[in-house]
């Protein structure tokens, strides 16, 4: 090449980068990105870990009245059960092997019916229990469906789960193994 081409080499412009193509993409990916976006929503409980332990206050003594509501998930029964008194019920599971849920939710509709203010329940679980289940119960603990007037409506029974490890069934040394 001779020094008169490559002057002339130097001294050129480069090529202008056609974006064209490119916007359209973006134009239609952008769009498509904010719609598929807006689907993928998450859905948060929120949780509280029972307190052992913590120095109880006058108020709290004088509110011994009130139950201190607990589901227990075992293996072959869920209870609900008081803290302070004992078992409200102990339900056996159904024929296809489930808890059954719908008269656990009649027996906390009762227990909501005559402590209107109580928002708070602690759900025990043994340790192998298939947390398919215990989401289940969880939905069922928060609210439930009722009907009035013909019309069909969700209430709100209690809210605020506390999680925890089922206590040892009486004259238990070891926690009961694991269906497989």
């Amino acid at each position: 090449m001779s020094r008169r081409a490559r002057r002339q080499r130097r001294h050129q412009e480069p090529p202008e980068i056609n974006i064209t193509a490119f916007l359209n993409l973006m134009v239609v990916l952008i769009p498509f990105l904010l719609l598929t976006a807006a689907f993928n929503q998450l859905t948060i409980l929120d949780l509280y870990l029972p307190t052992q332990g913590a120095p109880q206050q006058e108020e709290d003594k004088q509110q011994q009245k009130r139950p201190e509501l607990e589901v227990i998930l075992r293996h072959d029964t869920l209870t609900i059960n008081d803290n302070n008194s004992g078992p409200f019920a102990v339900l056996p599971l159904t024929e296809q092997g489930n808890y059954d849920l719908p008269a656990m939710q009649a027996t906390l509709k009762e227990i909501k019916a005559n402590h209107t203010d109580m928002t708070q329940i602690s759900l025990l679980s043994e340790p192998d229990i298939i947390y398919d289940r215990i989401v289940q119960v969880m939905d069922a603990v928060r609210t439930a469906k009722t009907e009035q007037a013909g019309r069909s409506y969700r209430i709100e029974l209690f809210p605020d789960i506390a999680l925890g490890g089922a206590p040892a069934l009486a004259g238990s040394t070891k926690p009961p193994a694991a269906k497989k």
